[in-house]
């Protein structure tokens, strides 16, 4: 489901953070890991809302999302035991269709279906 562009796992992150450094864009294999892990979750929301308008926010390890015209959060998504960063490192794929089956189980009402 995720873009090409979004790493899934720590293989990718760290990938992605070695581009980045070549680039001289200051940036860690954990910051990396963080906005994978908004990046993938706002996808998910813009595809099934349909460019909805909704942000994704990391906030003290929960994922918020709220509403773009109001700031409302609408949803947290808390993080897994042991972190976000640690799920992520030691199973990322499994952390983020962790992350689409709870986008879709808290949208059921709006996600628009293909």
């Amino acid at each position: 489901m995720a873009s090409v562009s979004i790493p899934e796992d720590l293989a990718q992150a760290e990938q992605r953070a070695k581009e980045l450094q070549s680039r001289n864009i200051e940036t860690t294999v954990d910051a990396v890991i963080q906005q994978a892990i908004t990046d993938y979750v706002q996808e998910i929301l813009m595809e099934g809302l349909e460019g909805s308008y909704v942000t994704t926010h990391f906030a003290d390890d929960q994922l918020t999302i709220t509403e773009d015209a109001t700031g409302k959060v609408l949803t947290t998504i808390p993080a897994p035991d042991g972190g976000f960063q640690a799920a992520f490192r030691s199973q990322g794929r499994m952390l983020m269709q962790n992350l689409a089956n709870k986008v879709q189980e808290k949208f059921r009402d709006r996600i628009i279906r293909g």
